[in-house]
């Protein structure tokens, strides 16, 4: 009886021939399970890199020159970058991203190097957003809805949504009429008290917090109480009333 094996242990050439085809069907079968996987790794990667947001600018200038998604910190929003294309100083502005609006005004700002965007500048931050879903039982939608509603400039016009700019000054206008209440407080104070000890200044930081009991006043009367602490230790608490003083009356100014 003849072997099964005999024709292939007596063709060298065949045997070759039949090792390298298993070895190449192997390979073939390996790879394709590689990239099977591959492409699913790849397509979720480039709907990461590759989202796009969805813009509408109401403002003629204020341009969006960049928005990549803060991908460092789970659930971060994207960080816009906006280039100031008017020939006016932005001392205000307002955007939303998926319906929450945000507004900066940097009229408040406490370095006078940050309070405008210059012609021409660039604005960069990171904006918080909230999650859209497609309905509430699925998977949030992918993607941002970003808004550029409005400007203020440092002449006090504005450009863009009428709403998002009356939000804007009249904001302006609350903290105005309570700093100019403070700033008066202040005056009476230096006028009337010849000397103005430790005591005397505790009492008059303690007036300020029920100038107002809006709760959208705290953040100026905070503000006030924190430059009052932080002020120069080296100064007489007279001295250092004045100095405040002359801070709230250059920001009313400004708003």
């Amino acid at each position: 009886m003849k072997s099964s094996t005999g024709p292939l242990l007596r063709s060298p050439k065949a045997l070759i021939i039949s090792l390298a085809s298993i070895c190449a069907l192997v390979l073939v079968v390996g790879a394709s399970r590689i990239s099977g996987s591959g492409p699913k790794q790849q397509d979720a990667t480039a709907q990461i890199q590759s989202i796009t947001p969805r813009v509408q600018n109401k403002t003629r200038s204020f341009e969006l020159t960049q928005a990549p998604r803060n991908r460092g910190l789970e659930g971060a929003g994207p960080e816009l970058s906006l280039r100031n294309g008017y020939d006016k100083n932005i001392t205000a502005c307002a955007v939303s991203v998926n319906g929450l609006r945000s507004t900066t005004d940097f009229a408040y700002s406490e370095d006078q190097h940050r309070r405008a965007i210059a012609p021409g500048a660039v604005y960069t931050r990171g904006f918080s957003y909230v999650v859209r879903s497609i309905n509430r039982e699925t998977v949030a939608e992918p993607g941002f809805d970003i808004n550029v509603l409005a400007v203020v400039f440092d002449d006090k016009s504005s450009d863009g949504d009428e709403s998002a700019v009356a939000s804007i000054l009249y904001d302006r206008r609350k903290s105005k009429r309570l700093l100019k209440r403070i700033v008066e407080l202040f005056s009476r104070d230096l006028s009337s008290l010849r000397t103005i000890d430790d005591t005397a200044f505790d009492e008059l930081r303690s007036r300020i917090s029920p100038l107002s009991s809006d709760p959208g006043d705290s953040s100026d009367i905070n503000r006030v109480l924190r430059w009052l602490d932080q002020s120069d230790q080296g100064l007489s608490p007279r001295q250092r009333i004045i100095q405040v003083k002359e801070i709230c009356a250059n920001l009313v100014d400004r708003l």
